[in-house]
């Protein structure tokens, strides 16, 4: 059996449209969030037999219509919650280079090797997103599973689960808020 992936990214919060570092950061999503929620719910497929949400409030907030629309019980599942970026969150890239220029020119958050201080490791973000899907893998083959959550942790299913060399992970075009990708695991 196989199971059916729907990777969805929470809506938009006030912090996205800045393009600042969320991480674990847990902020309401905006007005623009709140309608990509609606819209989510609207165009997903139909025949979703189980809804996993990241416990993040941004993340729970998208999952709501979706619930509501189907009569669905989210199942929080914190694998999938957002990476932790350190000193990094609530920051622009232009003030990290600011505050903090050495780890701006090496990059440090989009790297295997390295991390913003005080952040979770890439490879631990991977690894901990990895055990969420071997248990949704687990508990729903040949099902249909609705993910809710975040970019970072869509970067790292898409990994997982694409085959993306380790270079290809950082270079990934980036799912927008409130939309969705399908995967097919065997």
């Amino acid at each position: 059996m196989a199971l059916t992936l729907l990777l969805a990214r929470h809506g938009q919060t006030d912090l996205n449209t800045d393009e600042r570092w969320q991480g674990r950061l847990d902020l309401p999503l905006n007005a623009t969030g709140l309608a990509q929620a609606e819209q989510l719910a609207l165009s997903l497929p139909g025949g979703i037999d189980a809804l996993v949400v990241s416990p993040m409030l941004r993340a729970r907030q998208t999952a709501e219509p979706v619930a509501l629309a189907r009569g669905m019980v989210p199942r929080m599942d914190a694998d999938f919650r957002e990476r932790d970026f350190g000193l990094f969150e609530g920051l622009t890239a232009d003030e990290v280079a600011q505050q903090f220029p050495e780890l701006a020119v090496r990059n440090v958050a989009y790297r295997w090797d390295a991390e913003p201080p005080g952040a979770e490791a890439t490879r631990a973000v991977v690894d901990r997103v990895e055990r969420g899907l071997q248990l949704l893998r687990a508990m729903h083959d040949g099902q249909t599973v609705l993910l809710v959550s975040h970019g970072f942790v869509v970067r790292c299913l898409r990994y997982l689960i694409d085959g993306l060399s380790d270079a290809a992970f950082f270079e990934a075009e980036r799912i927008p808020n409130g939309a969705f990708l399908t995967r097919q695991l065997p």
